[in-house]
C-alpha cells in the first residue's frame, strides 16, 4: 500500500473517531483503538498497538467538562501513531503525541466558537420553520463534512507530507535520546493513574488500592484477575450495604412510574425508537454559547412532528428546545426521555406549562453530568482503557484483545444508558428522577465506583508503569543490581512511589498534569543521559 492511500484511510479513521464523538460515541475514538486501527493500515499492528497504549495512558483519566475543551486525544493518535510507523520508531510516537494534541485542542476551540456558531444560527432558521430537514442538515450532514476539513484533512496532510521529514530529523537525533524519551514513556503510566485516583470522590477507598496493588504485585495476578477481585469488592459492599437497609426496615416513599392518567398518549415506541436515532447527534455542531442544543432539538423532531399539528405550535415547540442545554451526553437522553413526555401532555391535555419543559431540563443538567461524568468518563472509561492496555501489554503488543473488549464495553453501556434514558423518562417523567435519587441509590453507585476504580488502579501499577535502574553495587566480589534489591523488598516500588508523587502533585499541588507529562518524558531523558537508567 502506498503512502498516499495510508495517509488517506488514516485520515478517514481520525474522522471516524470524530464522528463517533459526535453521535454514537462508542469510544472509538480513544487512541487505544486508533492507534492499533491506524497500525493495521501500516501493516504494524504492534507498533499501533504500542503507541495507541502510550498515548492513552497520557490522557487515561482526562475529562471533557462542561465548555473546557482538552488537548485532543483523537488527532494525537491517529497522527503519532501513523509517524511512528512510517519512521520505525515508537519514540517518533511518544514524543508527538503531546504537539499534535495541542494543535487538535486549537482546532476544536476554533470549530466551536466560530465555525458551529454559524451552523447554530442556521439551526435557529430551521426551527423558527419547524423545517426537520433544516435541523439535520446544519446539525449532522453540514458539521459531519466540517469534522473531516478540521481534522481528517490535516491528518492527511501530516502523514503523506509530514512523514519524510520526521524521519530526516529522527536520523540527526543520538540514541540516548530516543532511548531516554522511551524510558519516560515507561513512566507516563503513573500520570494517568494517579489523574484516575484524583477522580475518585469518594476517598474512603484507599484500602482497595492496596489489595489490588498486593494481589498484582505479590501475587502475580493479571488485569482481568484485578478486576474480578474489584468486582468481587463492590458485591461484598453491595450485601453489607442492603443487609443495612433491611436492618433499618426503611420505608421509602413509592412514586407512580406510570405517571397516571395516560389515556391520552399517542407516542408509540416506533416513535422513540426513531427518537433514539436522531438523540444519537447529541454532541454534534455543539456551539460555544448553545452546546446541546442542536443534538436536543434533532433527537426530539420525532414526537414534536406527531403530537403538534398546527405549525405554528410546532415552530415553538422547535424553538423551546434551541436553549443552551448542557450535560453528559448519555445522560442527556433522560432529559430527552422527559421533555418528550412533557410535550406530548402539552400538545394533548394543555394543561403542562411550556416554561417549565426547559426548567426542569435546566434543573437536570447539573446532577446528570455529575453521574454521567463521574461514573462513565471518571470511572469506568479509565478502567476499561486501563485494563485494555494492560492486555495489551501482557500480550507483547500482538493482540487486539484489550482494545475489542473495551470498544465493546463501552458501547454496551453507552447505548443502554440512552436506551433507559429516553424508554424510561418518556415513560416515568420526573418520577424517574425521584426514583433514583431516592434511597441515596445516585450516592452507593458513586461508592461502588470509588471502591472498583481504587482497586484496579493497584494493579495498574504492576503493568502500567514500569522502570529499571541501571544502578548496581559491589559487595564483597559480588555485583548486586539496586533494581533486584528493590524488587526483593518491595516489587513495583519505584513505580508506586512516583504514582503516589504524582497524585499528590496533581490532587493536593493543583500541578498541571500537561506540565507533569513533559517532566516525566524529561526525566526519562536525563535518567538515561546520566546513566542511571
Amino acid at each position: 500500500m502506498g503512502l498516499f492511500m495510508q495517509a488517506l484511510l488514516t485520515s478517514i479513521i481520525v474522522w471516524v473517531g470524530f464522528l463517533d464523538k459526535a453521535f454514537l460515541h462508542t469510544f472509538l475514538y480513544r487512541p487505544i483503538v486508533i492507534g492499533p486501527l491506524v497500525g493495521l493500515v501500516f501493516g504494524d499492528l504492534p507498533m499501533g498497538l504500542q503507541v495507541g497504549v502510550s498515548v492513552e495512558l497520557m490522557f487515561l483519566a482526562i475529562i471533557f467538562v462542561g465548555t473546557a475543551i482538552p488537548p485532543d486525544e483523537t488527532i494525537s493518535a491517529g497522527l503519532a501513531t501513523a509517524l511512528a510507523c512510517a519512521t520505525g520508531s515508537v519514540e517518533v510516537g511518544i514524543a508527538t503525541a503531546l504537539p499534535i494534541s495541542f494543535v487538535g485542542q486549537i482546532f476544536r476551540q476554533t470549530r466551536n466558537s466560530t465555525i458551529y456558531e454559524v451552523t447554530q444560527r442556521q439551526v435557529d432558521k430551521a426551527a423558527a420553520k419547524a423545517d426537520p430537514k433544516g435541523v439535520i442538515l446544519w446539525t449532522s450532514i453540514i458539521p459531519s463534512i466540517i469534522e473531516y476539513i478540521l481534522f481528517g484533512l490535516p491528518t492527511f496532510v501530516g502523514v503523506y507530507f509530514g512523514a519524510s521529514y520526521v524521519q530526516a530529523f529522527i536520523d540527526f537525533i543520538p540514541t540516548w535520546l530516543i532511548d531516554g524519551i522511551s524510558a519516560g514513556g515507561g513512566l507516563l503510566g503513573a500520570v494517568g493513574v494517579a489523574l484516575l485516583l484524583g477522580s475518585v470522590k469518594d476517598k474512603s477507598s484507599w484500602p482497595y488500592f492496596l489489595v489490588g496493588f498486593i494481589f498484582a504485585s505479590y501475587l502475580g495476578v493479571n488485569m482481568i484477575g484485578i478486576a474480578l477481585i474489584a468486582v468481587v469488592c463492590v458485591a461484598m459492599n453491595f450485601y453489607v450495604d442492603k443487609k443495612k437497609e433491611s436492618e433499618a426496615q426503611t420505608d421509602g416513599e413509592d412514586y407512580d412510574m406510570g405517571g397516571g392518567d395516560t389515556s391520552y398518549r399517542v407516542i408509540t415506541k416506533k416513535d422513540l425508537w426513531r427518537t433514539f436515532k436522531y438523540a444519537l447527534a447529541i454532541e454534534s455542531g455543539n456551539s460555544t454559547t448553545r452546546q446541546e442544543a442542536d443534538g436536543i432539538l434533532q433527537g426530539m423532531i420525532p414526537v414534536l412532528d406527531k403530537v403538534y399539528e398546527d405549525k405554528e405550535q410546532r415552530a415553538e415547540a422547535y424553538k423551546r428546545h434551541c436553549e443552551l442545554f448542557l450535560t453528559e451526553g448519555r445522560m442527556a437522553s433522560i432529559c430527552i426521555g422527559i421533555s418528550c413526555a412533557m410535550e406530548e401532555r402539552n400538545a394533548k391535555v394543555g394543561d403542562i406549562d411550556v416554561d417549565s419543559i426547559n426548567s426542569i431540563k435546566v434543573a437536570l443538567m447539573g446532577p446528570l453530568a455529575g453521574v454521567g461524568d463521574s461514573l462513565i468518563h471518571g470511572t469506568l472509561r479509565p478502567i476499561m482503557a486501563g485494563l485494555a492496555c494492560s492486555m495489551v501489554t501482557a500480550s507483547n503488543y500482538q493482540s487486539m484483545m484489550g482494545p475489542i473488549l473495551f470498544l465493546v464495553v463501552m458501547t454496551a453501556v453507552g447505548m443502554a444508558v440512552r436506551y433507559f434514558g429516553i424508554f424510561k423518562g418518556y415513560e416515568g417523567g420526573l418520577a424517574l428522577v425521584a426514583n433514583l435519587q431516592q434511597g441515596g441509590m445516585l450516592d452507593r453507585l458513586t461508592k461502588y465506583a470509588g471502591i472498583a476504580a481504587f482497586t484496579v488502579c493497584g494493579g495498574f501499577i504492576s503493568s502500567l508503569v514500569y522502570v529499571t535502574l541501571n544502578i548496581s553495587y559491589i559487595q564483597g566480589e559480588t555485583t548486586i543490581s539496586l533494581q533486584e534489591t528493590l524488587d526483593g523488598l518491595m516489587p513495583n516500588l519505584i513505580p508506586l512511589l512516583y504514582t503516589l508523587l504524582m497524585y499528590w502533585l496533581i490532587d493536593k499541588k493543583k500541578v498541571n498534569i500537561i506540565l507533569l507529562m513533559f517532566l516525566t518524558i524529561l526525566l526519562g531523558i536525563l535518567g538515561v543521559g546520566v546513566g542511571i537508567l
